[in-house]
């Protein structure tokens, strides 16, 4: 009754209320993943929830003690992260963005902990060192995260500085 009030029933027709019908867009790929906006922002949502369900599935085999589990859980959890942001802007920009010369420290310090992540709990068998590595890298993470926000280093530098 109130929804249907047209001057016109042609679709095509400028003058209806509604406007011209204009046919959707297909998703055009990209030129960075050859993937399209809407299966690139799928993939990183997909990837972000598996890497926190990782993240947690590690901190559950942390509480049982089982060291080799936990560095494991955390390590992919911390590659799926990695992974996720990948399929927003391209592994290529991933790179260039993580080795920029604001960011190559905390990036390097990132990778650089995820690997003793895994080495001081698999091969060296060594709790302490394994849960001091993970810290070593979630804060490598956050201050890489931090070079996004602008002045968020600064303002996070001067609270703990």
């Amino acid at each position: 009754m109130f929804g249907s009030v047209h001057r016109n029933s042609d679709p095509d027709n400028p003058n209806t209320l509604n406007g011209p019908r204009v046919p959707p867009q297909e998703a055009q790929p990209t030129i960075t993943t050859g993937m399209s906006w809407e299966l690139r922002v799928q993939s990183f949502v997909g990837l972000f929830i598996l890497s926190i369900i990782a993240s947690f599935c590690g901190s559950y085999l942390l509480l049982l003690t089982k060291i080799t589990g936990f560095c494991i859980m955390t390590s992919i959890s911390a590659l799926l992260s990695l992974s996720s942001t990948c399929c927003l802007m391209g592994p290529i920009g991933q790179i260039k963005k993580m080795f920029d010369k604001s960011r190559w420290i905390a990036s390097s310090l990132y990778i650089l902990f995820i690997f003793l992540v895994l080495f001081s709990g698999l091969v060296l068998k060594n709790a302490p060192l394994a849960i001091v590595c993970t810290v070593g890298q979630y804060l490598a993470m956050a201050w890489y995260s931090l070079s996004y926000i602008p002045y968020a280093r600064e303002a996070v530098a001067k609270i703990f500085c």
